[in-house]
């Protein structure tokens, strides 16, 4: 067992994945898969090619049958603009091209949003993950036993939220970012082993598509550049290797570059401009960081709802003990990661399981959280039960987080301290949940100010605003309009404006 466990906890990870995946078949609800930012993540492949116009001027004019749903924002020239970068789609093209492929001859509807497809973006997270999980599994070996790799890939696959981004939400951004994070560290290390033209090329690809997928990801390159420095002295020594190798760092320059050219082209063919801020008033707010709320509140607090990541953040004192040309890289990241996320105006990240923006960095978290179990299994006896009765504990309450949030327990962007108390230990919610939650201010946050009178401000749910769209009739009106204009139910266009109303209004 001990020679295999690696292979064994990736392989049950995957199976569980697999299992909610065709238990819950989330596939068959048009309402599922393809929605919220999924929507502008995946809206480059229907728009180029199956209605073969990026600009989306079809859509004013369009009465074709085929029902698609496309929320870019329209801009004075009368061209549309999405809002994400490319590259969710460019991982996911590979299996929307056998859906495409298949959907007609199948008979379902070919505008890019029926079964078939939705059915592909389950799809390509799941092989995703199970290649972000081999990477990393190879990442842990380099440095740690099999019985410590395994549990931390048991501990990241089941006990956080990456399960959710990868079964449930499998069209977000994160488990993508989580393959290319993994893959980015091996070949970083392979690369200082052999810096071969090879590893260059890989290295720039996947960097670029890191960088495409979210501009954020772009701090992942600090890995590279403070991998193995462990004094001052490795800082001039750096600068002379970097300077020796001038050839391969250029090529991972060109090679990153090429895989952004083709999002400059379209923010040039869209804006007139080759870059393009897609964001609007969207923005980070650098001089107040919200560190503490992005750590330990209940609305989203990171170890909160993922407190596996409490013993990964002390690890980091374990790599520089024993692994010191892991440490810089890795604290460096992370400190970095957490300014940047917890400066965005919107520091919950919309509705979400935890702070999801976080499980990017998830790859570089597991080198202090195997460093951190190395450490425990060299203690005393009883020292080493108590640290490993907490680490089973974290991990077994992240796998019931996920449960919570699947049944409503947990909610996306409301929950309150007495919200979070009241459900521990439940799966359902409770009759009194609804009135402990809080909805967050957005109309101040999205200012930079402070959230005014939080307690005032009670969350509503998708239900309860579907019923105010119905009693409204010129609401409901427009509803119908836009049902009928993108071709889509009416009950699906109905839930899609509840949802966006619940993630907007104050």
């Amino acid at each position: 067992m001990k020679k295999y466990f690696v292979t064994f906890s990736v392989v049950l990870v995957l199976l569980t994945v697999f299992y909610s995946d065709f238990n819950k078949k989330i596939w068959n609800d048009p309402g599922r898969v393809i929605e919220w930012d999924v929507i502008d993540y995946y809206g480059y492949l229907p728009a180029t090619f199956i209605y073969h116009d990026v600009t989306l001027r079809f859509i004013d004019q369009y009465s074709g049958e085929k029902h698609f749903v496309f929320w870019a924002k329209k801009l004075p020239n009368g061209k549309r603009v999405f809002k994400m970068t490319m590259g969710v789609s460019m991982m996911i093209s590979p299996f929307f091209f056998v859906a495409n492929a298949v959907a007609g001859p199948l008979g379902y509807d070919t505008g890019g949003y029926s079964s078939p497809y939705r059915f592909a973006i389950v799809m390509a997270a799941l092989f995703y993950l199970a290649l972000g999980l081999i990477f990393l599994s190879r990442v842990l070996r380099f440095y740690f036993s099999e019985w410590i790799s395994g549990f931390v890939i048991l501990a990241i696959g089941l006990g956080t939220n990456l399960f959710w981004y990868s079964t449930f939400e499998p069209g977000m951004s994160h488990v993508y970012s989580f393959f290319l994070a993994s893959v980015f560290i091996l070949l970083t290390i392979k690369w200082y082993q052999n810096s071969t033209g090879w590893y260059s090329v890989l290295l720039g690809l996947v960097a670029g598509l890191l960088t495409l997928i979210r501009p954020t990801n772009v701090l992942m390159v600090l890995f590279f550049i403070l991998y193995d420095i462990k004094n001052r002295g490795d800082i001039k020594g750096r600068y002379v290797f970097f300077r020796e190798h001038y050839l391969q760092l250029a090529a991972i320059l060109f090679f990153g570059f090429l895989v952004l050219f083709p999002q400059l082209i379209y923010w040039k063919t869209i804006s007139g401009h080759w870059l393009y801020y897609s964001y609007g008033n969207e923005g980070f707010f650098f001089l107040h960081p919200q560190l503490i709320n992005i750590l330990f509140s209940f609305r989203k607090g990171w170890f909160v709802y993922t407190p596996v990541m409490v013993f990964g953040v002390l690890g980091v004192y374990f790599l520089l003990k024993k692994f010191k040309s892991l440490f810089l890289p890795v604290s460096v990241i992370l400190i970095a990661v957490l300014y940047v996320d917890s400066s965005w105006w919107c520091w919950w990240y919309g509705g979400s399981l935890g702070q999801r923006e976080l499980i990017d960095i998830y790859p570089f978290m597991a080198l202090p959280l195997a460093a951190f179990l190395r450490w425990t299994g060299k203690q005393r006896l009883l020292l080493r039960y108590f640290i490993g009765i907490l680490f089973a504990a974290s991990v077994l309450l992240g796998i019931f987080y996920n449960v919570q949030y699947y049944y409503g327990s947990i909610h996306w962007d409301a929950m309150t301290r007495q919200a979070y108390f009241d459900s521990f230990g439940r799966v359902h919610p409770s009759s009194k949940f609804n009135q402990l939650l809080v909805s967050p201010d957005y109309g101040r946050a999205i200012l930079g100010l402070p959230e005014k009178h939080p307690g005032q401000v009670k969350a509503e749910t998708i239900e309860s605003i579907i019923q105010r769209i119905k009693k409204d009739s010129r609401w409901l009106d427009v509803v119908r309009q836009k049902a009928k204009k993108r071709n889509i139910p009416l009950d699906s266009m109905l839930r899609l404006d509840a949802k966006y109303v619940l993630n907007n209004e104050n």
